[in-house]
Parts: C-alpha cells; sequence; structure tokens
C-alpha cells in the first residue's frame, strides 16, 4: 500500500480535500487517478472537522483494504461495507431487517424504505464518504438526500460492471448537486505502456486522457502449455522482484483455490494469500506485507499491485466488443503499477486482444 502523505498531494488531490463540509459533492476520475486514496483523505478531513463520518464501499475486500490503507488516517473512521451500513443503519431505527426485492438479501426495496422513513421522520446530520460510487443504486442516492446525509462520493463511469449502478449524471441528479463534479485527472498508479494498453478498452474520448509520464515495460501477453508452467514463472518472478506486490487475478473461485494448491507446492504457502467471499479460510487480507496475492475479477476493483499476472486469458470467451467486457479488461490492466503478464494455453490468442498492435502489446511462447 502506498497513500501520499498531505504534503504530497497535488493541486487537484488539495481540492478535494478542501471541499467545504457540509453539502454533497461527486469526484470522478479514471482509474488509477487515486479515487481510493482521496476518499481516505476526504473521510479524515471530515472527522478531523469534528463530523461523524462513515467511509465504506461496495465490496468486502475493497473495504479491508480500505481500513488497513493508513492507520493513522481510518483509526477515527468507522469504515464499513455498503451492506453492512445499510443493514446497520435499518436495524438501528426500526429493529428489523430492511425491506428487501430479493430472496438473497442483496437488493432493497428502496420504495419502502423511503416511505418508512418519512413516515417515521428518520433525519440524519451525519456524512458518508462512498468509494467506488457508481457500483451503487439510484435509489440508495435518493434516500441519502431525503434523509439529510452529507455525502461525498467517488465514482468512475469507465467501471460500471453488474446490475444495480449509477451513471455519475444519476448520482448528481439524486443529490442534487449542481455543480460540475470535481475531476482527477491524473493517472498516477500505472506506468505509460500499462495506461496506453488501458486506453484501447475505454469507450469515451481518448484525448483528454492525460497519459503517465513514468515509462516501465511493455504488458506481455505469454501463450503458457500449462498452468503449472505459468505458476513457476510467478514463483521465480516473486525469487527475482521480493520487494514488489503480485497479484494474481482469475475469473473463477475455482481456478483461485487452484493456484494457491500449486503455489503452495512451489513452496509459496508463506507468501501467498487468497480472498474469497464467505471462505472462512480465504476471506480476510493482510495488505500490509508485499506478498503474492489471488484474487477474483469480482472484488478487484480498487485495488492495485507492483505486478499483475492473469493467468486465465482463455476463459474470456464473450464478445469482445461488449461494454461488460471492454470494461472489464480496462479494470483488469489498471490494477498494475508496473508489469502486466496476460497467459493463455489455448491455441489462439483470445480475439480481446487479438487486435491490440504489437506497439501496446508483446507476444512470447514459454
Amino acid at each position: 500500500m502506498r497513500i501520499p502523505s498531505l504534503l504530497d498531494l497535488e493541486i487537484e488531490q488539495h481540492a478535494v480535500v478542501n471541499l467545504p463540509f457540509h453539502g454533497n459533492h461527486v469526484i470522478t476520475g479514471a482509474p488509477g487517478s487515486g479515487k481510493t486514496v482521496m476518499a481516505v483523505y476526504r473521510a479524515w478531513a471530515l472527522a478531523t472537522a469534528g463530523r461523524t463520518v462513515t467511509l465504506f464501499t461496495r465490496s468486502n475486500l475493497l473495504h479491508q483494504y480500505l481500513a488497513q490503507m493508513a492507520p493513522d488516517l481510518t483509526e477515527a473512521l468507522n469504515v464499513t461495507t455498503y451492506h453492512r451500513w445499510i443493514r446497520d443503519f435499518w436495524r438501528g431505527r426500526f429493529g428489523a431487517d430492511p425491506p428487501q426485492t430479493d430472496d438473497g438479501g442483496w437488493c432493497y426495496d428502496w420504495i419502502d424504505m423511503q416511505r418508512d422513513c418519512l413516515l417515521q421522520e428518520v433525519r440524519s446530520t451525519a456524512h458518508l464518504v462512498i468509494d467506488e460510487g457508481q457500483n451503487l443504486p439510484v435509489g440508495f442516492y435518493q434516500m441519502c438526500r431525503l434523509l439529510g446525509f452529507g455525502i461525498t462520493v467517488f465514482a468512475d463511469e469507465n467501471q460500471r460492471i453488474g446490475d444495480e449502478e449509477s451513471t455519475v449524471a444519476e448520482i448528481c441528479r439524486s443529490l442534487d448537486v449542481q455543480a460540475d463534479p470535481l475531476m482527477l485527472r491524473e493517472n498516477r498508479r500505472t506506468s505509460r505502456e500499462i495506461a496506453k494498453l488501458a486506453c484501447e478498452f475505454r469507450d469515451d474520448a481518448r484525448d483528454e486522457i492525460t497519459l503517465p509520464t513514468r515509462v516501465g515495460r511493455t504488458p506481455i501477453v505469454l501463450k503458457v502449455p500449462s498452468l503449472e508452467y505459468l505458476l513457476t514463472g510467478v514463483s521465480q518472478y516473486f525469487s527475482a522482484h521480493p520487494e514488489r506486490s503480485i497479484g494474481i487475478i482469475c475469473r473463477s473461485t475455482h481456478l483461485l483455490r487452484d493456484i494457491q494448491s500449486e503455489l503452495t507446492r512451489l513452496g509459496l504457502a508463506k507468501h501467498t494469500q487468497a480472498y474469497v467471499h464467505d471462505d472462512r479460510y480465504r476471506d480476510t487480507v493482510d495488505f500490509s506485507t508485499q506478498p503474492i496475492r489471488i484474487v477474483s475479477t469480482a472484488s478487484m476493483k480498487g485495488l492495485e499491485f507492483d505486478s499483475v499476472f492473469v493467468p486465465d486469458l482463455d476463459a474470456y470467451t464473450e464478445d469482445p466488443t461488449s461494454v461488460d467486457a471492454r470494461l472489464r479488461f480496462l479494470v483488469l490492466c489498471t490494477r498494475a503499477r508496473e508489469d502486466l503478464h496476460f497467459a493463455h494455453r489455448g491455441p489462439r490468442e483470445p480475439a480481446i486482444l487479438s487486435s491490440i498492435p504489437e506497439s501496446l502489446l508483446a507476444r512470447h511462447s514459454g
């Protein structure tokens, strides 16, 4: 984890810290622009000013990352997840679970919830700071406005993957934010080469994107004979770069477990952490060390690693022109700071990358 000190923040970042402590605010930025870091600083600034503030995001793994990112900043904050906050809020005021529209308990009946809050005259002066705010539904923001919460939302419209989500415009309308969203324009995470590859999966105007000046290695697509061959290479890479954090991002939790087992066989058990939601053996990650972390694409948002390996390129068989496929690869690419490696075992490179020019993607056979 790398969080800059307050003195190291740049002008556009200080603009976030210095936002008014009252009212609703929306901050946007592309992957790598530092939204998660600034969400922590925004929550810290509010807490320092004496406001009751909660910092949360939808993903449980990102929640752990936020809570561990800067103990000196977050120890005064309530850091939680979206679903946990909703349920705690509702139980605290109504003594029951919030009304839901699905059997799984993940979708809420916002109309009933707003009605109940109006009847009970529920109000709040607390402030919520929300990271990855595009992943939350419009009904949530409408209810927050009704109840009087102050809201600061960090969102990236280019990362909308899923069903219950909101565009930046919808968030602004729901919260009655009149000013244009504050934008973080600089890419502070990836090398220039990784950023240029990520641009291939964007659908917005690329001429408005500021590429980073820091140069690095060209991302690699590697054809490998087996998963064992690839993970032997990861083991060797780890030995050569022990100072780097490594992320292995899988499409399925089945492969995630297989990879953890193989790395254990290779003698890397104490250097390997895996995350699977609702798996009591793999539901906690310590971000204070720099081991090999294995996560799924469902949990990768907001995270970053020095080096990223995508071991299952063959699993990406969907239409490469679809919005979901392109956004997924935009997020995949921008998890890496220094090195990015894709691997496939099939005879042909999957279509999602086959049209990428050689100048942006190096290709090798193992």
